[in-house]
C-alpha cells in the first residue's frame, strides 16, 4: 500500500506536471527546450489550471467542493499531460525534441566544476532531508494546514472556520488562493492525510523545483559562461541555508514554511517572472544552427528559422499563465507579478525600441488583472456568491 501511495505521489507531483510542460515545447526556441524549462513551465500551467477550475467551484459550491473539484480538475490535467506527451513525440519526429545538453555539459566540465556542482547537490539533499525529518511547525498551520484538512475530510472549500470548526460564510480573503486545496487534492488522490502532504511531501518537490528555476535563471544570466553556473547555484544554496536572519525572509519561508502559499509566492512566482524576462532579453540573440535530419532543399536548410520565430510568443504565453498561477499562492503574488511584468516590459520595450513589447506585457497581465478585480469585488462586498 505504501508503494502505491509513493507511486501516486510521483505521478501527480512529477510525471503529470512534466508532461503538461511539454505542451509549450513547440512554442520555445531550441535553447529553452531543456528538461528544467519544461518542468518549471509544467508547474506554472498546473497551477493555472488549478485556479481556472478551482475558483468557480470555491465561489459557487457549498457542499462536496473537493469532490466536484476532483471530477473537473483531474480530467483536465490528464488531457493536458497526454497532449504534452503527444506533442513531444511529434516534435521528436520533426527533429525538435527535448535538449539534454546540460547533462553532456556536466560530463565535459572540469573537475573543479564537477566538485562544486556535487557540493551544491549535497546541500540540496541536506535541505530536503531536514525538511522531511524535522517537519517544522508554524503558527499559520492553524489556518492554512487546517483548511487543507477540512477540504479533505469535510469536503468543503473555505466554508468552515478553521479556528472553531463551525460552518461559516465563504472566507473571501483567502478563497482565491487555492494552495491548501492543491494539498487536499494530493491527499485525496494518494490516500494520504493532508497534514502529511503539507509537512513531509510538498517540501520534497518544491525545494528541488525552486532550485531548477534558479538553475534556469543562472543559464540565462551567464549564457555561454557555463563555468560560473555551478558557483552561482552553490551560492544560492548557501544563501538559503543561512538566510534565517528573521522570521520574515524568503529563505526562512523556503525551508520552514515550504508548504504555505506565501513561501511559493516569494521563492517561485517572483523569481519566475525574472526568469521569463531574462529569457526574453536573450531570445533575440543569435543561436547555433541545429537542423533536423533530412530537411534540405536546393542546398538550403529549411524549418529552423521559421520554427524559432515563435519562440517569444511561448514566453509571453507562459508569463500570462504565471500571472494567474501565482494567485494559487497568494493574492498579493499576482499584484507583485503584474507590477514586475509592467516594469520589466517597459524596460524591455525601451531596450528594443518596440512599443509592441509593452502591449504584449499588458496582455500578459490580463489574467492577473481579472483575478485582482474579482478579489476586490469579493472583499468589498460588491460581488457576493
Amino acid at each position: 500500500m505504501t508503494v502505491v501511495k509513493i507511486l501516486g505521489l510521483i505521478v501527480w507531483l512529477v510525471v503529470v506536471p512534466f508532461c503538461m510542460g511539454l505542451v509549450f515545447l513547440p512554442l520555445f526556441k531550441e535553447r529553452f527546450k531543456s528538461v528544467g524549462t519544461v518542468f518549471v513551465a509544467g508547474y506554472i500551467l498546473f497551477f493555472t489550471a488549478l485556479e481556472l477550475v478551482g475558483i468557480p467551484i470555491v465561489l459557487f459550491t457549498v457542499y462536496n467542493g473537493l469532490t466536484i473539484f476532483t471530477r473537473w480538475f483531474t480530467p483536465l490535467i490528464l488531457v493536458l499531460s497526454l497532449a504534452g506527451a503527444g506533442i513531444a513525440l511529434w516534435e521528436k519526429k520533426r527533429g525538435y525534441g527535448l535538449s539534454f545538453a546540460g547533462f553532456d555539459r556536466f560530463k565535459e566540465s572540469s573537475p573543479e566544476e564537477k566538485i562544486v556542482m556535487l557540493l551544491f547537490l549535497g546541500l540540496v539533499g541536506f535541505q530536503m532531508y531536514m525538511s522531511f525529518t524535522r517537519a517544522s511547525f508554524d503558527g499559520d498551520d492553524a489556518y492554512y494546514g487546517v483548511q487543507a484538512v477540512i477540504a479533505q475530510q469535510v469536503d468543503t472549500l473555505y466554508r468552515v472556520n478553521p479556528y472553531t470548526g463551525r460552518s461559516a460564510p465563504l472566507d473571501v480573503r483567502h478563497a482565491l488562493a487555492l494552495f491548501p486545496v492543491w494539498e487536499a487534492y494530493l491527499g485525496k488522490m494518494c490516500g494520504i492525510h493532508a497534514t502529511i502532504i503539507a509537512h513531509s511531501v510538498v517540501p520534497l518537490v518544491l525545494i528541488p523545483l525552486t532550485y531548477v528555476l534558479y538553475f534556469q535563471i543562472g543559464k540565462a544570466l551567464f549564457g555561454g559562461k557555463g563555468k560560473q553556473l555551478p558557483m552561482f547555484m552553490m551560492l544560492i544554496a548557501l544563501w538559503q541555508l543561512f538566510g534565517n536572519i528573521s522570521i520574515y525572509t524568503t529563505e526562512t519561508f523556503f525551508l520552514t514554511r515550504t508548504w504555505q502559499g506565501k513561501s511559493f509566492a516569494g521563492n517561485f512566482v517572483i523569481p519566475a517572472v525574472l526568469w521569463i524576462f531574462l529569457c526574453l532579453f536573450v531570445s533575440g540573440e543569435k543561436e547555433d544552427t541545429i537542423v533536423p535530419k533530412g530537411m534540405k532543399n536546393q542546398g538550403k536548410w529549411l524549418g529552423r528559422a521559421v520554427h524559432t520565430n515563435i519562440g517569444e510568443k511561448g514566453l509571453w504565453i507562459l508569463l500570462a499563465c504565471l500571472n494567474l498561477a501565482g494567485g494559487a499562492s497568494s493574492s498579493l503574488a499576482i499584484l507583485l507579478s503584474c507590477m514586475m511584468t509592467a516594469g520589466f516590459g517597459f524596460l524591455f520595450s525601451v531596450r528594443e525600441r518596440k512599443f509592441g513589447i509593452l502591449t504584449k506585457a499588458g496582455f500578459s497581465c490580463v489574467p492577473g488583472g481579472i483575478y485582482v478585480l474579482l478579489y476586490l469585488l469579493l472583499t468589498h462586498g460588491i460581488f457576493v456568491p
